[in-house]
């Protein structure tokens, strides 16, 4: 159903009314005396039927023969963004343990979704989480502080030059990745719910990109490990700075604090600047192509920091109407 203009009625004397599309009852199996919830939303109502009345959304996956465990891994990660209670994944025959090892592992990577049940031929995955107990703004709190746990690694496994906390940000990754599908996916489910839910999916993305590089580092390091003594002073102090400015950009965000964004924003000419001082003095380093790989890596961080501090202006000022600057 499209949307459709009703009028507001006045009955008692002091009560008013709004008839509701017959179409929308029947869909929804309304009739007399059923329940509707009435929902405030930044000034608007929402009204939805009751969850005892709720369709569920049941999807099929077949599987062909030649199937690409790749290809699969995609396709159940855009089933889950796009939304389901129950899937089922179905081979033609027999289903081989390697498809089963990839069906299970993708159903511990994302939230809320368990094996319901197993045949010789199909999975059923459904999807166990109540989102109303974890909210967007919960999940993109708890992704940040992931990102930020994994930065602070990345700085303290530098110094210490240990490549199993090297090791244990990379695998870490998929951590932040299922935040990020979890909030895709929401975001979707819920359309435009809540007023800050596009800002909330865009910063979900700069989080999972700037997750990427720290990850990058860390290969990068575990690759080179006999280099690991090479003018790591010279990484450390640009990675300290972008993470520093990862730091407050997240802290304005949450606190919509807009008298300083304009200066984070500003700071991203800092972080070019310091990238070309440095790419300067690895010239003359025996590992140039390793540091200045490195320092790419960094330098992302940074400009994705003050990404997020010019995310948090356009938040702020897309719910204003008299703004003094």
């Amino acid at each position: 159903m499209g949307k459709t203009v009703r009028k507001i009625q006045l009955t008692g004397g002091s009560t008013y009314i709004v008839s509701l599309p017959s179409e929308w009852i029947k869909e929804n199996k309304l009739t007399k005396g059923s329940e509707v919830r009435l929902e405030d939303i930044n000034g608007d109502i929402l009204v939805s039927s009751n969850k005892s009345n709720s369709k569920e959304n049941i999807k099929t996956l077949r599987i062909t023969d030649s199937i690409d465990l790749k290809v699969l891994d995609r396709t159940l990660t855009s089933l889950y963004i796009s939304n389901f209670d129950t899937i089922v994944v179905k081979c033609k025959d027999y289903m081989g343990s390697a498809l089963r090892d990839e069906i299970r592992k993708f159903s511990k990577l994302v939230m809320g979704v368990e094996i319901f049940e197993e045949s010789s031929d199909s999975i059923v995955l459904q999807n166990v989480l109540d989102s109303s107990s974890f909210p967007i703004p919960n999940a993109i709190r708890r992704m940040s502080l992931n990102v930020t746990t994994m930065i602070a690694d990345v700085i303290e496994a530098i110094k210490r030059k240990d490549n199993a906390l090297f090791s244990s940000v990379v695998d870490r990754d998929d951590d932040v990745d299922r935040y990020q599908w979890y909030i895709y996916r929401e975001v979707r489910k819920k359309g435009n719910e809540r007023e800050f839910n596009i800002f909330y999916l865009i910063v979900s993305r700069i989080l999972e990109r700037i997750a990427d590089h720290a990850v990058n580092i860390c290969k990068l390091w575990l690759e080179n490990n006999s280099e690991h003594s090479a003018n790591a002073d010279g990484i450390l102090g640009p990675l300290q700075t972008s993470f520093s400015l990862y730091q407050e950009s997240v802290d304005a965000f949450y606190a919509r604090n807009y008298p300083i964004l304009n200066g984070l924003i500003g700071r991203k000419a800092e972080i070019s600047d310091l990238k070309r001082e440095k790419l300067n003095e690895f010239k003359r380093d025996k590992n140039v192509t390793f540091l200045s790989t490195s320092m790419e890596e960094v330098t992302r961080i940074g400009h994705y920091a003050t990404d997020i501090a010019e995310l948090a202006m356009d938040m702020i000022l897309s719910d204003q109407v008299d703004i003094s600057i």
